[in-house]
C-alpha cells in the first residue's frame, strides 16, 4: 500500500542571498492505493487551462513503466484507470483579477478570505475558489502580497483514480504547484513543475 501525504513539499529553491525564489509541489490530501507492478493502467489526461503546452500524460505514462506497470489504450483492459485534468495553469497575478474576494484576501494575507473564495468554488466551480482552499489547506495565505502576484505561477490538477480490479469507486484529489521568482515566464515555470507533477500522480502507484 502507497500513501501520499497531503502536504508534500518537493523542493525549495532559495538562489544566494534571495529567499523570495520559492519551488513547491504538494497534493491537496491523502490517498492509498492498493496497486503493483504488472498492472495494467490507462491514463486519460485533459487541459482545460489557458496553457495548453504541458503535456503530464506522457511523463506519468514513462514514470509508470519504469516502475513496471503495463499502460493500455483501452479502459475497459486497465486494472487501474487514471483521468486528469490541468485545471489551471498561468501566473497568479491572472488568476486573481476575475476574482474580487481571492484578490482582496491575497492583498491583505488573509486567510479567512480565502476560506470564502473556496466556499464559493464548491457551489459555482472556479478555479481560484480551489486555489484558494489549497492555500488554506496547506497554510499558504502569508505568502501572497502584491508584489509577489506578477512573479508567482501556479498550477492546479485535479485527477481520479479507479482501481476497476479492486471493484473501488472513483476517488480524486488535486495537485498545486507554485513557482515564484523574478522576471519569471510561464512556459520556463510549466516547464519546470510538469516532470515533479508527473511524479507526484505516478508515486501514488
Amino acid at each position: 500500500m502507497k500513501t501520499i501525504t497531503s502536504v508534500i513539499v518537493l523542493a525549495v529553491i532559495a538562489a544566494a542571498g534571495c529567499s523570495s525564489n520559492i519551488y513547491d509541489v504538494k497534493m491537496e490530501q491523502t490517498l492509498f492505493m492498493d496497486t503493483e507492478p504488472g498492472q495494467t493502467v490507462f491514463v486519460s489526461a485533459r487541459n482545460t487551462s489557458t496553457l495548453q503546452d504541458f503535456p503530464l500524460a506522457e511523463t506519468i505514462e514513462s514514470v509508470m513503466i519504469d516502475k513496471g506497470y503495463v499502460v493500455v489504450d483501452d479502459p475497459g483492459r486497465a486494472d487501474v484507470i487514471l483521468k486528469l485534468n490541468v485545471r489551471y495553469s498561468g501566473l497568479l497575478e491572472e488568476a486573481m483579477k476575475g476574482d474580487k474576494a481571492l484578490a482582496g484576501a491575497a492583498t491583505g494575507g488573509v486567510v479567512g478570505g480565502l476560506a470564502g473564495a473556496a466556499g464559493g468554488a464548491s457551489r459555482g466551480g472556479t478555479a481560484l475558489g480551489a486555489l484558494g482552499g489549497m492555500l488554506v489547506g496547506a497554510g499558504l495565505g502569508a505568502w501572497i502580497e502584491n508584489d509577489q502576484l506578477k512573479n508567482t505561477f501556479i498550477t492546479i490538477v485535479d485527477f481520479q483514480v479507479t482501481e476497476q480490479k479492486l471493484r473501488r469507486p472513483p476517488r480524486q484529489t488535486s495537485i498545486y504547484a507554485r513557482v515564484r521568482e523574478e522576471d519569471l515566464t510561464m512556459e520556463s515555470a510549466a516547464e519546470r513543475v510538469r516532470p515533479d507533477t508527473a511524479r507526484q500522480i505516478a508515486g501514488l502507484f
